[in-house]
Parts: structure tokens; C-alpha cells; sequence
């Protein structure tokens, strides 16, 4: 369930796996690190699916040495981070936050 009453509409492609993962700095699109027992990792997936944003999903339980890549990005340890193709992040973003994010990203 998508929560802070906002209003999802922008239509995109599917997501990419993990194997597809872009390089730490700049990624050629959207990665988000997180794992699926964090409620706020579910949440913005699902705000990133309902609107059909393509990304890279970094799952920490499944590829753990990869948690060290979204530390050093953000320097949080805090999940989910995602990281836009710009270089810029987001850690643990409300839905507005998110979905404002994506809007200023053209995505």
C-alpha cells in the first residue's frame, strides 16, 4: 500500500534485476539498495512500480557485501538509499519525497 496520499501516474518501463547493476559512482539509472524486510524499502519499490520507473534493485539480504557500496555513497547505514543516474541520493524518502525527486528527474 502506497500511503501520503499521493497521486502515482507517470508511466515508464519494468524494473532491471541486480545483474544489470550500473557502476558506484554514476549510474545509467535508478539503483535502490534495500531489502525486502524493511517496510520503507517495500514502500518506495512500490511507489517506483506503480509509476513503471525502471531500476536496478541492490537486495543487501541477498548480496550483503554490496552494503558497504550504498554506505559509502551516503554514509548512512540506513535503508533503502537510492541513487539516481545524476549521482544524486535519497535515504529512507517519504512518498512525496520520492515522488518529487522523480518528477525533477524526468522519470
Amino acid at each position: 500500500m502506497i500511503s501520503d496520499d499521493l497521486v502515482i501516474d507517470a508511466p515508464a518501463a519494468p524494473p532491471a534485476t541486480a545483474g544489470d547493476a550500473p557502476t558506484l559512482a554514476r549510474p545509467e539509472q535508478l539503483t535502490v539498495y534495500g531489502a525486502e524486510w524493511c517496510r520503507d524499502c517495500r514502500r518506495s519499490k512500490a511507489v517506483l512500480d506503480v509509476r513503471r520507473v525502471r531500476y536496478v534493485y541492490v537486495d543487501l539480504v541477498a548480496e550483503p557485501h554490496r552494503a558497504d557500496e550504498a554506505e559509502a555513497l551516503t554514509g548512512h547505514k540506513t535503508i533503502p538509499v537510492l541513487v539516481f543516474p545524476d549521482g544524486s541520493q535519497l535515504v529512507e524518502p517519504t512518498n512525496v519525497e520520492l515522488c518529487a525527486k522523480l518528477d525533477r528527474s524526468g522519470l
